[in-house]
């Protein structure tokens, strides 16, 4: 009698979602992926706040690790009681996030990375028996992580740069993982050039007042009529709609710049009068659905501080992928193929995240959205090949620090107000 399959788990532990795959190793089939909400959200909506917390108090960080370890676990006895497949079975396990997320879930210091130089506790691949990281119903499992990058570049980023299939091509290859922080990366013969810019959580739906992540009762695209100001949207699901979520806040803004309801400075056209424009308090809001008709019986808008959010969102993303074409001695003609990804970054409108100015043009750039690029990389790590092929390429990328670049700042400005017509 043959010897039953064994399965690996790739997670990807992000900000705001964590996703959990089960994977058959014998063929590399994926089956039963899951996504879950960060529980340690309630701390924080961004990394800056959770690490804040949890260097207050010693008892803080406990908190956190014990908030992921135990989500981690219940996700993985979900994939494995859907699949049928006793833990035994299981034989490894890659786990993937920033730098922030990796150090919580392997309990690792924070305070290094809170002051500047802003360095890693640990940047080294880590493997180690999952008992010892918490998982003790995994018996037979190892856990591995692929190295830190720097700072704010953790295995996450390596994931996507192997999901992404560019290495050892001759083309300028991007990759760019849309989230709370998003991983930008330019692949070239020369080297790679490397950087995360801090997007925050309004493009995954978490901060803006009628946010809604990419779920069932989201409005998801918005189009607004040029005369009438009227909005017309679709909402994933069919279902009445409940919120907004990343990419129909993207398309929203667009819209509004299209009909100048939105000016490029980042304001609310006040001197249109029109029903869906509420003026009646300090904060400006277009009405993307009244109440009467709203799953929750509340208006759905998008208000002016939001906007500003997005705004800043959008041009730190923008300054970023700016840099490093700058540092890599390229521009945006010269990209043959992008890698994007990230839940929100998957389902991107391309010429709505061209009209806010969020990218340049890539004109010459054949651009593939995949929704899941970092577990997808997560479950490649199961294999020792792969592992081996990114842990050599980690020591050789040029690492930028944005927070530390006078010049991205410029770059910032420069493209905070939204293109005009």
């Amino acid at each position: 009698m043959p010897e039953p399959s064994m399965y690996g788990i790739a997670v990807d532990i992000g900000t705001t979602n964590i996703t959990i795959q089960l994977i058959k190793l014998d063929d590399h089939t994926v089956q039963n992926p899951i996504l879950m909400r960060n529980p340690q959200g309630r701390y924080g909506s961004d990394i800056i706040s959770r690490m804040r917390f949890s260097t207050i108090d010693p008892m803080n960080q406990k908190i956190l690790v014990d908030l992921i370890l135990d989500e981690i676990e219940k996700g993985i006895k979900e994939v494995l009681q859907d699949g049928k497949i006793q833990p035994p079975r299981v034989s490894d396990i890659s786990i993937v996030g920033n730098t922030v997320m990796h150090h919580l879930f392997f309990d690792l210091p924070l305070d290094s990375l809170l002051r500047p130089p802003f360095k890693a506790t640990s940047k080294d691949a880590l493997t180690i028996p999952a008992h010892e990281v918490g998982l003790e119903f995994l018996t037979q499992a190892t856990c591995y992580s692929p190295p830190v990058v720097e700072s704010f570049i953790g295995p996450d980023a390596v994931a996507v740069i192997i999901a992404s299939n560019f290495l050892g091509m001759n083309e300028i290859r991007m990759t760019i993982d849309v989230g709370t922080n998003t991983e930008i990366s330019i692949i070239t013969p020369r080297g790679i050039w490397i950087a995360s810019a801090a997007s925050g959580p309004a493009f995954e739906g978490m901060a803006t007042e009628c946010g809604l992540g990419g779920e069932k009762g989201a409005i998801n695209e918005v189009r607004i009529d040029s005369t009438t100001y009227q909005p017309t949207f679709s909402v994933i699901g069919n279902d009445r709609p409940r919120g907004l979520c990343g990419t129909g806040a993207v398309s929203a803004m667009a819209s509004l710049l299209d009909t100048n309801l939105l000016l490029p400075r980042g304001s609310l056209n006040r001197d249109i009068k029109t029903k869906w424009l509420s003026l009646e308090t300090n904060v400006a809001k277009y009405i993307l659905v009244f109440g009467d008709t709203t799953a929750t019986g509340k208006d759905i808008f998008i208000a002016q501080t939001d906007l500003r959010m997005l705004q800043q969102s959008k041009a730190a993303i923008r300054g970023a992928i700016e840099l490093l074409l700058k540092r890599s001695g390229y521009s945006a003609k010269d990209i043959t193929n992008i890698f994007l990804t990230g839940v929100f970054g998957s389902d991107l409108k391309i010429e709505d995240v061209y009209r806010i100015g969020m990218f340049p043009v890539f004109d010459n750039a054949k651009i593939t959205q995949v929704r899941n690029g970092a577990v997808k990389g997560a479950g490649l790590l199961l294999t020792q090949k792969n592992r081996e092929r990114v842990e050599k390429i980690v020591g050789e990328m040029n690492y930028i620090e944005l927070s530390a670049e006078d010049e991205f700042k410029t770059f910032f400005l420069e493209f905070l107000p939204f293109p005009s017509k």
